[in-house]
C-alpha cells in the first residue's frame, strides 16, 4: 500500500513517541545520575518533537498535502526509510520493550534510531515546498543531529576503547 505524505507525519509522530519511551525507560534503568539526567533530557526533546510533528500534521491537513509537499505520494527512498523503522530496532533488541539491560544497549539502539530519524527528516525536508515547514524541519534535524552527537560523546565518556576508536584518544 502506497504511503502518503500525511501518513509520513503519523510515522514521525509515532517515532518520536517511541523515542521518548525508549529514553525514559533507559533513564529509569540506570543509577548513574549524569547518564540518567542526560537520557531524561533526550526523552523530553523527543516528546517536544512529537508535539511539533503533531502541529505540522495539522498544518498540512489545513493547507492540503498538495500545497505543502512536492508529491503527496511517498517515493521509494522514503518508503524504504519508513519500513526500516526508527526505534523499531529498540523494540526488536529488547524483549517486551523493557528498558535496555546495559548502557551499551542504549548506545547501540539510540545511534541506529537517531541516524534513521535524520534520514527520514532529511527526506521529508527534500519533498517539502512549504517554507514554514522547511524551517521547522531544519530545526528538528539540527536537534536530532545533536542527539546523535550527544549519544556518541556519552558513550565515549563511558567507554575508553570506544573513545580511542572514535577519536584517536581518551578524551
Amino acid at each position: 500500500m502506497a504511503q502518503t505524505a500525511n501518513s509520513v507525519m503519523d510515522f514521525a509522530i509515532q517515532a518520536e513517541i517511541d523515542g521518548e519511551a525508549f529514553y525514559t525507560a533507559a533513564a529509569e534503568k540506570t543509577n548513574e545520575k549524569g547518564i540518567k539526567a542526560y537520557l531524561t533530557e533526550l526523552a523530553k526533546e523527543e516528546k517536544k518533537h512529537a508535539e511539533t510533528f503533531q502541529a505540522l500534521k495539522e498544518r498540512v491537513q489545513k493547507k492540503g498535502v498538495g500545497d505543502v509537499f512536492v508529491n503527496p505520494r511517498v517515493d521509494d527512498y522514503l518508503d524504504a526509510v519508513l519500513r526500516s523503522g526508527l526505534f523499531e530496532m529498540a523494540k526488536q533488541a529488547v524483549p517486551e520493550y523493557e528498558a535496555p539491560k546495559t548502557i551499551d544497549d542504549v548506545y547501540r539502539i539510540a545511534l541506529r534510531a537517531e541516524r534513521s530519524s535524520i534520514l527520514l527528516y532529511e527526506a521529508i525536508l527534500e519533498g517539502t515546498k512549504d517554507r514554514g515547514l522547511k524551517r521547522i524541519l531544519k530545526k528538528v534535524l539540527r536537534e536530532e543531529k545533536s542527539h546523535l552527537t550527544k549519544i556518541v560523546y556519552l558513550r565515549a565518556n563511558q567507554d575508553g576503547l570506544f573513545a580511542v576508536e572514535r577519536f584517536g584518544c581518551m578524551c
